[in-house]
């Protein structure tokens, strides 16, 4: 049986819109594979730029390897931005999402286009300069509960952005070394490296130029995928990231 693709698209966009959980998709249609989840975010992603919105770049999802085995899936996936996901003061409205978490991760800054083939190599002299970066991730399914179909239908989970100020990549700057610690309210939660999105953050940025169904362009924000486990986001909640070499960046629950 086909994948009713725009009607699935519609039930996330309204989900989305109206703070109302939905039953995951992979729990009533058994043949939405990985190919019909991505014609189901595409199809949202129209949605959004019918409502105004404009693509400003990429995500990754399922980078690091202890996410991918806690899903079942051997591979990352992606999804896209919209200048409506970013957040420029820093705090974030609890009462536009769902189930808000945030992760810390390393967002490159493109000059030029990225079209398969590319390697990481390539996707660093296409960066101008990388940023830190808190995403806030939001499932638009009942009790966060997801399989990999139903997060690639749900745009990565994408929820918002809060970017810290860019640096220039350097060759002297290992984004396999650079350091990351996450505090919550002042308290130190986790720390990682930059490995930990898919042993190189400039791979992930490769492997979404590899696999989108569109190219990423000059201009484009690609942010590379979490680097430690998800904070849940409460009212009054602060969360920074230090990133070393690169920079911090904070974020509020408003």
């Amino acid at each position: 049986m086909p994948v009713a693709v725009d009607a699935i698209a519609e039930e996330l966009h309204s989900a989305r819109r109206e703070r109302s959980a939905v039953i995951p998709l992979t729990e009533r249609l058994p043949e939405l594979d990985l190919p019909a989840a991505y014609q189901v975010q595409a199809a949202g992603i129209r949605l959004r730029q019918h409502d105004g919105e404009t693509i400003v770049g990429g995500k990754l999802g399922f980078t690091s390897r202890a996410m991918q085995q806690a899903m079942g899936v051997d591979q990352p996936n992606s999804g896209w931005l919209t200048d409506a996901m970013l957040v420029h003061d820093g705090r974030v409205k609890l009462d536009t999402l769902i189930h808000p978490k945030v992760e810390p991760e390393i967002a490159f800054l493109l000059d030029r286009p990225l079209a398969a083939p590319v390697t990481a190599a390539d996707v660093q002299a296409a960066t101008c300069a990388v940023a830190p970066c808190l995403e806030v991730v939001d499932s638009r399914f009942v009790d966060f509960r997801f399989a990999a179909q139903d997060n690639i239908a749900d745009n990565s989970s994408a929820g918002a952005l809060v970017l810290g100020n860019p640096v220039v990549l350097t060759p002297e700057l290992d984004l396999t070394l650079v350091g990351c610690a996450v505090w919550v309210d002042g308290d130190l939660h986790a720390t990682a490296t930059g490995a930990a999105a898919l042993e190189h953050p400039a791979a992930a940025v490769a492997w979404m130029a590899n696999h989108a169904a569109q190219p990423l362009e000059a201009g484009h924000l690609v942010i590379s995928g979490g680097l430690t486990g998800p904070v849940d986001l409460k009212p009054g909640r602060v969360v920074r990231a230090d990133l070393d070499r690169i920079g911090s960046v904070e974020l509020r629950a408003a």
